[in-house]
C-alpha cells in the first residue's frame, strides 16, 4: 500500500467531539495525530467526504484544540480518517508544539 501522508503522525488517544454545520455529529478516540489531520475510532457512522469541525481534549489542558474544518478521506470499521483543512492560527501553535516536525531529509511515518 503507498503512503502518502505528508506529516509524520504521533500516536495518542485522546477524547474528540465531532460536528457538522447541522449538528453535533459524535464522539470518539483521536488516534495517530499529525499536523495534517488524525484516524479516529467512533461508534458514530459517517460518510465520505463529510466536513465537520472537530475538538480535541488535550491532557492537562482546560480548552480542547479546536479544529474548525475537517474531511473525512476514509472509513473502515468504526474508524475513519481526517486530513484537516482550516484551524486558527492559535490553534496551529498549539497543534505545532504536541507533534514536532521532523527533522529536514526525514521521511513521514
Amino acid at each position: 500500500m503507498d503512503d502518502r501522508r505528508q506529516h509524520p503522525r504521533l500516536p495518542v488517544r485522546y477524547l474528540g467531539t465531532f460536528s457538522t454545520a447541522q449538528r453535533t455529529a459524535g464522539e470518539g478516540v483521536v488516534l495517530d495525530l499529525s499536523l495534517g489531520g488524525c484516524r479516529v475510532e467512533s461508534s458514530t457512522c459517517v460518510q465520505l467526504g463529510t466536513e465537520l469541525g472537530l475538538d480535541i481534549s488535550l491532557p492537562n489542558q482546560v480548552t480542547p484544540l479546536a479544529v474548525d474544518r475537517a474531511m473525512i478521506l476514509w472509513g473502515r470499521g468504526h474508524q475513519f480518517g481526517l486530513c484537516f483543512m482550516s484551524l486558527r492560527p492559535e490553534e496551529q501553535a498549539r497543534l505545532r508544539r504536541l507533534v514536532p516536525s521532523p527533522p529536514p531529509g526525514a521521511t513521514p511515518l
